[in-house]
């Protein structure tokens, strides 16, 4: 059902999803639909926060004049006024068998022709309901009825029905002064804030927010809001379209970009989950190519449970041991560490946030201690950007860094066979095969046999080829002379936990770099670093000038 994949799109949970397929599900008495498609897609739409027209909360406002419009119908039967009340709108929102906009302006003339409007302000119209509160006149059309219905419906069954009776309350408020348009906003203010703790709750963080939302609009006019098939230059385009605005800086659309493409990789594996999309071509239909399949998932597996490995080092025993000094090798590998496989995925992407994001930040620093004063020429021209081609330098330098490490940590751990069990067998019984997706669940066994699968390519080596390699990183460990490097600490368990940690951080951080830089080899041999580094500092000293060069001097 295109509806739910709507909510599935947008990081819906299981209980959202069980909400909504209470309306989807209900069925007439004839076996049809309850709701039409379309009022289905429509609501799904407004639930993840996209609908509402100017007013993303326009259709509460809706909602609360058609209950308004239910109560001046009201009949005065039998028992108390406010019984009456909460029965015909019982009758009128729950009560009807097949939705549609006939039924709603049939039902409504059949409340109203029992006793007439109970209070003045209320008038037929030729495709609706008009009501007056004063000079302001508001019509909910019949057309519009059916949607507002399955509105109400899902609202009252929001968590297992834990909100219908506050919603009732809040109805019942508004209804006692339906004559004052203050009583309606008040209504619809009281709803919209339930249903936003319903979405905080029950929608992935962030993916119903405007940026997530201005990234989806994007992609869907190139076609792919579904499989986030990105490419390094999309975010510089969104950047150029939308940098007068909320994504001013290249760097925080870049940072929103990994945002989206994390929470669809949690939607995606949700989508799966909950079961396999149809295969075919009819992409309104919510099926999907074989082909596209596998490029999404490639292109997002690793993100969604992706965090930044080097915080591991900062606690508990690893923060003892001192695997790179803080500005020649850690800060530079930071924020490669904090975007891992997505700026791998975009590795000039990645390039661009380094080099001109740090320019841009350069910029809008100097603005902020010298508001009014002419930036720079060498920022605004990019002429301080750092070329492609040296950050490429720096990493293959800060690769070896991390090779020579990840040797010194298994000439660490393999003096603690022992705990480990016997490794002179083959490094048998220590997990072999077990996919490594999250550091912070990794057991220090599942560490140690990742450190030491990583130094031979993932291939047992044989005994002769183990003799080498211990000797090389026994030698490697020896001429470290960090803090934590010590041979006689070896024997400490808290030393050896800190190995462990920091051979999984190693680990990570070298596959990462290891990506990148085979992203940045294939730049340069298709068109060139150089190349692109001045195609792009003409792209940015472009778009600086616009958004800084007017300057007083």
């Amino acid at each position: 059902m295109m509806s739910e994949q709507q909510l599935l799109g947008s990081g819906a949970d299981g209980q959202f999803l069980a909400d909504f397929r209470s309306l989807a599900e209900a069925a007439s008495f004839s076996g049809e639909q309850k709701y039409p498609a379309r009022v289905l897609g429509a609501l799904a739409q407004f639930l993840v926060g996209r609908g509402g027209a100017g007013h993303r909360d326009t259709p509460l406002f809706e909602l609360c004049h058609l209950v308004n419009i239910v109560a001046g119908a009201a009949g005065a039967d039998t028992g108390s006024a406010l019984d009456n009340l909460l029965n015909d709108r019982w009758r009128f929102f729950f009560g009807q068998d097949r939705v549609t906009a006939a039924g709603c302006r049939a039902e409504l003339q059949a409340l109203q022709a029992r006793s007439g409007w109970r209070r003045a302000g209320f008038a037929w119209a030729e495709n609706g309901v008009a009501v007056s509160y004063g000079d302001d006149v508001f019509t909910v059309t019949y057309g519009r009825m059916p949607f507002l219905l399955a509105l109400f419906e899902f609202l009252a069954g929001m968590d297992n029905f834990t909100f219908h009776q506050a919603l009732n309350d809040l109805l019942d408020q508004m209804a006692e002064m339906g004559d004052s348009p203050r009583a309606i906003q008040d209504g619809a203010n009281g709803i919209a804030v339930a249903l936003r703790r319903y979405r905080n709750a029950h929608l992935e963080q962030g993916m119903h927010d405007e940026a997530f939302t201005a990234i989806l609009d994007y992609l869907r006019q190139r076609g792919d809001e579904r499989n986030c098939n990105l490419a390094d230059d999309d975010i510089l385009e969104f950047w150029r379209r939308h940098n007068g605005g909320d994504f001013r800086t290249y760097r925080k659309a870049f940072t929103r970009f990994a945002d989206f493409t994390a929470a669809m990789a949690v939607s995606q594996a949700r989508r799966q989950g909950e079961g396999a999309a149809p295969l075919g071509g009819a992409r309104d239909l919510g099926e999907v190519e074989p082909d596209d399949m596998h490029h999404s998932s490639a292109a997002l597996g690793d993100l969604a449970g992706w965090t930044d490995p080097l915080a591991l080092l900062d606690a508990g025993p690893a923060a003892e041991i001192k695997f790179f000094t803080q500005s020649g090798e850690r800060e530079p590998l930071a924020p490669l560490a904090a975007f891992g496989p997505f700026a791998r995925q975009l590795p000039l992407a990645f390039s661009r946030y380094l080099a001109f994001g740090t320019v841009q930040a350069a910029i809008t620093t100097a603005l902020q201690f010298h508001p009014g004063r002419a930036v720079e020429a060498r920022l605004l021209s990019c002429a301080a950007a750092e070329p492609y081609a040296e950050r490429r330098q720096l990493y293959q330098k800060l690769q070896g860094h991390l090779a020579r490490l990840r040797k010194a940590a298994f000439h660490a751990l393999t003096q603690v066979g022992d705990q480990l069990g016997d490794q002179a067998g083959g490094w048998t019984g220590v997990g072999r095969g077990t996919a490594v997706t999250a550091l912070a669940v990794m057991t220090p066994e599942r560490l140690f046999e990742l450190a030491r699968r990583e130094l031979d390519g993932g291939r047992e080596p044989s005994a002769a080829q183990m003799a080498v390699l211990s000797e090389d990183a026994a030698k490697v460990f020896r001429n470290l002379s960090r803090r934590g490097f010590e041979a006689e600490a070896l024997a400490d368990e808290g030393r050896q936990e800190g190995f462990r940690v920091g051979a999984g951080v190693l680990s990570a951080l070298g596959d990462v770099l290891n990506g990148y830089l085979g992203g940045l080899d294939g730049l340069d041999q298709d068109s060139g670093l150089d190349t692109l580094f001045a195609a792009d500092s003409a792209v940015f000293a472009t778009e600086f000038g616009k958004l800084y060069g007017a300057r007083d001097d």
